[in-house]
């Protein structure tokens, strides 16, 4: 059994029918991927436009500040995403979960 995981697979690469078993991201892979979520999080509040007074917006790209930036904190947050799903492990169906599908 492996110590760190607590998976006995981990160890011997297969799991209990014998079938070949992903080995487990690395430590900086799954710090990188949690901090790339709450970036998103941190984003997603950032587009909020909490800041907003009583003077008239200013303009960036034509738009108001505030539209601009929460634009930029969307796109932003979906470059972010997607990287974090580059770090996600999904793991493949099996054969017997493929054939019991409808």
């Amino acid at each position: 059994m492996n110590a760190r995981s607590g998976n006995p697979a981990a160890e011997t690469g297969t799991d209990r029918r014998g079938e070949g078993v992903r080995p487990e991201p690395p430590r900086w892979a799954r710090w990188l991927r949690r901090a790339l979520l709450w970036g998103v999080g941190l984003l997603y509040a950032a587009s909020i436009p909490w800041y907003r007074g009583d003077a008239p917006p200013a303009r960036l790209f034509g738009l108001p500040d505030w539209v601009a930036i929460a634009i930029l904190c969307y796109a932003a947050a979906a470059i972010l995403n997607s990287i974090a799903w580059l770090l996600t492990d999904v793991p493949e169906p099996t054969a017997d979960e493929e054939a019991r599908r409808p």
